[in-house]
C-alpha cells in the first residue's frame, strides 16, 4: 500500500491481533466485529432460548441506536436488570465487564467519528475467504495454486469491469427529475451510491426545518431538522451551515462515517437552494468522495517499479489496467462502427476486408499463451499431506463449537420425540417444531 495505512480495521477480539495492531499501526482505529461479539456472548452467557429472546434485542439496540453516553448507561442498566433478574451477576460478569470497558470499539455512538463505510463486522473478509476456497484445494502444488488464484483474480476483475461499464453506459432512474441535487449526483456517483443518496433525499419530505440562531462567530448558522410522529418530535438533528464555504456539519455524522450526505444536510440544502442560494443546488466538491464516483478507477495505475499498468516482470499484476484498456478499445471501435455503417457500399466492403485481416492477425498473436503443460512444475520437498484419520478410532474428534453441539442435541431430542410419536400413532403427520431453529436463524442473520 506504499506506506499508506488503513483508516479503520475490525477484528474478532483476538488478543494477539490487538497487541500487534497497537505496536505496528498505533494510529489506525481498531474496532471489534459485532457478529463475533454476539457469538462470544452465546459462548460466555446463558444459552437457553428464553434468555436470548430478551438479551439480543437489548444488545442490538446498544449496537446501533444509542445517541448519547447517558443513553448508553441507561440502556446497559436496563439490559442487565431485564436479562439477569435474579442478581446472578451482582458482582459483575467478567465478559460483560470486558465488553463494557471496550464499548468505544463496537458501539455505533463512538464509531460515528471513524470512517467505517457502514461496516461493523468482518463480513467482507469472510466473504473473500469463501470465494478463495472455491478455487483452491489442499492438494494443489504451487503451480496449480497460482493458476487457480489467477483465475480468481481474473473473475473478480471481470466483474469490476462489467460494473464500471454498466455504470458508465446506463443512466440511473431519478424519481424527482426537477431536483438539481439528484441530477448532479446521478452524473457523479456510481449507481449504488446514487441510490443511497436518493433514498436520503426522499426521506427529507416529512421533515420540518427551523432556524436556531443568527450567524455565529465562526460564520456558521444553525438549523434544526425534525419529524412529527404520533404528535411528538423525532430524529431531531442540528445542522451547522457556512454558505460562504459551502460547509455543512450534522450531528448524526453520517458523512464522516460513510462519506454520503445525510437526510438532514440534504433538507437544509434543499431549503437554502429553494430560497435563492445557488451554491446549495448541487453537492459541494468536498462532499464528493473519489472512492464513490464513476471516475474512481480512471487514474493510471503505477506499480512499485514505476511501470504504468501491468509490469513485465510481475505475473500477479497481469489484470491491472484491464478496465481502462477495455474502455479505450470499446470507445474506438464504437466510433469506427458508426462511421462504417454510414459509408458507401464499396468503401464499407474495402474497410471490412482490412478489419477482417487485422482481426485474424491479432487473434493469432494473442492466442499464443503458455499452457499448463509448458509450465515448469516445482516440487515441494519436506512437506507431506496429512492423511485423514478415522475420528471414531485413531484420531480425536473434530472440535465442535457450543453452537454446533446445541444444534446436534436439539436434533437428537427431536428425532427421539418423533420416533416415539410414530410408535404410538403411526399415521401421525405432526410437523417439526420450527421454533427449535429460531435461535440459530437469528444468530445467522448477524
Amino acid at each position: 500500500m506504499k506506506e499508506k495505512l488503513p483508516v479503520t480495521i475490525f477484528t474478532d477480539q483476538d488478543a494477539a491481533m490487538a497487541a500487534a495492531l497497537r505496536k505496528e499501526w498505533p494510529t489506525v482505529f481498531h474496532g471489534l466485529c459485532t457478529w463475533h461479539i454476539l457469538m462470544n456472548a452465546k459462548k460466555h452467557l446463558r444459552k437457553d432460548k428464553a434468555f436470548w429472546k430478551k438479551f439480543q434485542p437489548h444488545l442490538s439496540y446498544i449496537f446501533y441506536d444509542i445517541d448519547s453516553e447517558r443513553e448508553f448507561d441507561m440502556a446497559w442498566s436496563t439490559m442487565v436488570a431485564d436479562c439477569f433478574p435474579n442478581s446472578e451477576i451482582a458482582d459483575g460478569h467478567p465478559w460483560l465487564e470486558y465488553l463494557k470497558k471496550f464499548r468505544r470499539r463496537w458501539c455505533s455512538l463512538w464509531l460515528r467519528d471513524q470512517f467505517t463505510a457502514r461496516m461493523l463486522t468482518t463480513q467482507a473478509s469472510e466473504s473473500c475467504n469463501a470465494q478463495v476456497r472455491l478455487f483452491l484445494k489442499p492438494k494443489h502444488d504451487l503451480d496449480l495454486f497460482f493458476i487457480h488464484f489467477s483465475s480468481l483474480l481474473a473473475e473478480k476483475r471481470r466483474k469490476e469491469t462489467e460494473s464500471d461499464y454498466n455504470g458508465k453506459q446506463s443512466v440511473p432512474y431519478i424519481m424527482l427529475e426537477d431536483s438539481p441535487i439528484l441530477q448532479h449526483a446521478a452524473k457523479v456517483f456510481t449507481p449504488d451510491i446514487f441510490n443511497r443518496i436518493q433514498k436520503q433525499y426522499l426521506k427529507t419530505e416529512p421533515y420540518i426545518m427551523e432556524t436556531l440562531s443568527d450567524t455565529r462567530d465562526d460564520g456558521m448558522t444553525g438549523y434544526l431538522t425534525y419529524m412529527i410522529e404520533d404528535g411528538e418530535r423525532s430524529d431531531e438533528r442540528v445542522v451547522l451551515v457556512d454558505i460562504s464555504t459551502r460547509t455543512l456539519v450534522c450531528e448524526c455524522r453520517m458523512f464522516r462515517t460513510f462519506g454520503v450526505l445525510c437526510r438532514h444536510m440534504i433538507k437544509v440544502m434543499r431549503h437554502l437552494g429553494d430560497f435563492g442560494e445557488a451554491s446549495m443546488r448541487s453537492i459541494p466538491d468536498h462532499y464528493i468522495l473519489e472512492r464513490w464516483t464513476l471516475e474512481a478507477r480512471k487514474k493510471v495505475v503505477v506499480d512499485v517499479d514505476g511501470c504504468v499498468g501491468p509490469s513485465a516482470d510481475s505475473e500477479n499484476d497481469a489484470g491491472i489496467g484491464i478496465a481502462m484498456r477495455y474502455r479505450e478499445t470499446t470507445a474506438m471501435l464504437n466510433q469506427l462502427a458508426t462511421k462504417l455503417s454510414m459509408a458507401e457500399e464499396k468503401d464499407y466492403n474495402n474497410w471490412m476486408g482490412v478489419l477482417e485481416k487485422v482481426c485474424n492477425e491479432a487473434n493469432k498473436a494473442l492466442s499464443k499463451t503458455i499452457t499448463s503443460e509448458d509450465r515448469r512444475s516445482i516440487p515441494i520437498t519436506g512437506l507431506t499431506l496429512k492423511e485423514k484419520s478415522n475420528p471414531r478410532s485413531n484420531g480425536k474428534e473434530r472440535y465442535k463449537s457450543m453452537n454446533e453441539k446445541e444444534r446436534r442435541r436439539k436434533k437428537r431430542v427431536y428425532r427421539k420425540g418423533m420416533a416415539s410419536n410414530e410408535a404410538v400413532t403411526p399415521n401421525n403427520n405432526t410437523q417439526p417444531d420450527d421454533h427449535l431453529s429460531d435461535l440459530d436463524d437469528t444468530i445467522a442473520q448477524w
